[in-house]
């Protein structure tokens, strides 16, 4: 890094995103190691602004989740800033301009905004306080999310309403960036889709969904024993929920069951706040229920309990969506020393992690794919046995997917742009 100048930070979310785990972990927690870890290039100050609808101030169940990130990030100041729609969301603009004040004046801001909502209303504050500067955090390419949760693999397949609405999107994004200081995403392939498709800077920054810590293996034998997991056993775990993007019914449990019946040292375990959902696929796909491992945990507890398994897996289609995607179910594997069966080209993942055999890539969602002879493969991959590889995980966490080292990645982007500035 080049400078050093005196800067606020302030992260930015709107939409009610706030309420789901994982923009808790993924904004919320990023912004806490942003004020804990201290450097020459850290912000004077962190705070969070919750843009979103007057109702929601006065709402209890609001309260409560305020209440838990705030347990959850105690050093930084979370606030909620409401306006109420029928009146153009009157008066966001001007408690946000209050609460920026409350910043000092001769302090530059720096607005980092998961979205396009949250930059628009950046950049009208930006508009009183010129030398502040924007970053626009892009997480997905939200115009062909947009058309996949309505069943569009591919923006080419849409038409009328389904593709105006893409139009729309696509506008939003791209009329976005053109505005904003700069960009931040979440893989190597979003950002080279973001420069040739909607301008973005070739300098936007990469920085993954990452999770807060490693998991040990402490409670590792305990938890096998009381899940009733045997030494020489080796368990699968699915860690999500049952949404379609996920492809349980058609890929993920149909491959695991084959999986499971050429080996029967396999057990399968499913993580998920869904486990009745998961119950009845397992049951409509032949699957003895008794022998599978569902429970649902709170999300606090998802770690450790990941650290009983032995391998994770993730089989998405290798849609446009999912080619430039970072689930953060990718980090939240390997930090928990779990090597991942992967749908190849998908999750924006490092090569050299299927060099190492920290991945293992297959290919099953082409149509007429042999997963018989994928299952066959995995299985000789599992046979070379998992241990070495729970170490070798947990190294390429603390380098790529760990918030204490992407918070200085961003860091020499907030530098970059108080440079340009």
């Amino acid at each position: 890094m080049q400078l050093r100048q005196a800067y606020n930070l302030v992260h930015i979310t709107a939409g009610g995103e706030y309420k789901t785990p994982l923009v808790a972990s993924q904004l919320f927690d990023q912004a806490e190691f942003q004020a804990v870890i201290k450097d020459d290039f850290a912000p004077a100050k962190v705070e969070a602004w919750i843009i979103g609808p007057m109702r929601e101030y006065f709402d209890g169940d609001v309260k409560n989740s305020i209440n838990h990130l705030k347990a959850r990030c105690p050093h930084i100041h979370i606030r909620m800033i409401n306006g109420i729609s029928r009146l153009r969301n009157f008066p966001v603009l001007l408690l946000m301009r209050m609460n920026r004040l409350r910043l000092g004046k001769n302090i530059p801001v720096i607005y980092h905004c998961r979205g396009e909502g949250a930059a628009m209303w950046a950049l009208q504050l930006k508009e009183l306080f010129p030398g502040d500067n924007v970053v626009l955090d892009v997480r997905g390419f939200w115009p062909a999310e947009l058309l996949y949760n309505r069943g569009f693999d591919d923006p080419a397949l849409a038409k009328s309403r389904d593709l105006e609405d893409y139009i729309k999107a696509h506008a939003l994004l791209k009329n976005t960036i053109k505005k904003v200081d700069t960009v931040t995403t979440v893989s190597t392939a979003l950002k080279e889709l973001l420069i040739k498709e909607m301008g973005a800077p070739l300098q936007t920054t990469v920085v993954p969904c990452c999770v807060s810590q490693i998991s040990a293996d402490e409670h590792r034998d305990e938890i096998r024993r009381n899940w009733g997991i045997k030494d020489d056993e080796t368990a699968i775990v699915y860690s999500g929920s049952t949404a379609a993007y996920q492809h349980l019914e058609d890929l993920t449990i149909p491959f695991l069951k084959k999986l499971a019946e050429r080996n029967t040292k396999i057990r399968l375990v499913f993580l998920s706040s869904e486990p009745e959902a998961i119950k009845k696929m397992l049951a409509e796909a032949q699957i003895a229920i008794d022998k599978i491992i569902v429970k649902s945990l709170p999300q606090n507890e998802v770690a450790i309990a990941l650290t009983a398994c032995d391998a994770g897996v993730l089989i998405r289609k290798p849609t446009l969506v999912n080619r430039v995607a970072n689930p953060v179910k990718i980090a939240e594997y390997l930090a928990s020393g779990l090597p991942v069966i992967i749908e190849k080209g998908i999750g924006g993942v490092s090569e050299s992690l299927f060099g190492q055999s920290v991945l293992k890539g297959i290919e099953i969602a082409a149509p007429g794919a042999d997963m018989d002879s994928t299952a066959i493969d995995v299985n000789a991959w599992l046979s070379e046995g998992l241990g070495n590889k729970r170490q070798l995980a947990r190294d390429y966490v603390k380098e790529v997917y760990l918030w204490s080292a992407a918070v200085h990645v961003s860091r020499k982007m907030y530098s970059d742009v108080l440079i340009k500035h």
